[in-house]
């Protein structure tokens, strides 16, 4: 997907996306271990402004939330007429420290996190586009992810993962307006790049939000104390 975030430190990528980094609206990030969509996450937009979004897509021409996209699908975005202008001309860079997938056994859902091995961030292809809310009486800036094939590792959970850019491929999304090399950062991102493990069910919960929900389950201990 992905539909929950965690989004607790952005300094190593506000250092890697300096240069593209015009007006810095998020001095001190708020440490956020379990963002569901609606939220307020970070994002470079493509006009130089880091600021907080909205965790799901609206299209300045929707008439209310009904039409919301968290996600948006790479390999189609340019033949949707409610992605296309953004995909065009307003695109993002979304910094976050991980993601949460789910499993089922026995009905239950089982969570598990995922985030990079070689950073402490993930920097998440995004669109962007400018949405006027009746009730906050303002314009709001509303983001979407965009997502392609999970690499093997992560298929096991789920069959799609976000579009994770490369630092050396921040300037080729943010301003280039070839779209033939744009649709050339689609790349699934490698399975020895990334970190996934199970996490408490507690995340499951939208609600609950600390640094406990990206604590890997000792599946040893948890085998031990079902035996009393």
């Amino acid at each position: 997907m992905p539909g929950r975030l965690a989004i607790y430190n952005d300094k190593s990528f506000k250092v890697d996306a300096k240069e593209f980094i015009k007006n810095d609206m998020i001095i001190d990030i708020n440490k956020n271990y379990n963002i569901s969509p609606t939220l307020p996450i970070p994002a470079l937009l493509n006009n130089g402004n880091y600021i907080y979004t909205h965790f799901g897509y609206l299209p300045s021409w929707s008439k209310n939330k009904k039409n919301m996209n968290i996600n948006a699908r790479s390999e189609s975005i340019f033949e949707k007429i409610t992605f296309r202008d953004s995909f065009k001309f307003r695109r993002c860079i979304i910094p976050i420290n991980g993601f949460y997938e789910w499993t089922l056994n026995d009905k239950d859902k089982i969570p598990y996190f995922i985030s990079s091995k070689i950073n402490k961030y993930m920097a998440l292809a995004g669109i962007w586009d400018e949405w006027f809310d009746i009730e906050l009486n303002m314009n709001i800036v509303t983001v979407a992810i965009l997502t392609c094939d999970a690499n093997e590792k992560l298929s096991k959970i789920h069959h799609r993962m976000p579009v994770i850019l490369e630092k050396n491929n921040f300037k080729n999304w943010l301003y280039n307006l070839d779209i033939q090399a744009v649709n050339k950062l689609f790349k699934i991102y490698p399975n020895e790049r990334i970190k996934l493990y199970e996490v408490s069910t507690e995340v499951n919960k939208v609600l609950f939000n600390n640094s406990s929900c990206i604590k890997k389950i000792d599946k040893t201990k948890s085998n031990q104390l079902s035996l009393f």
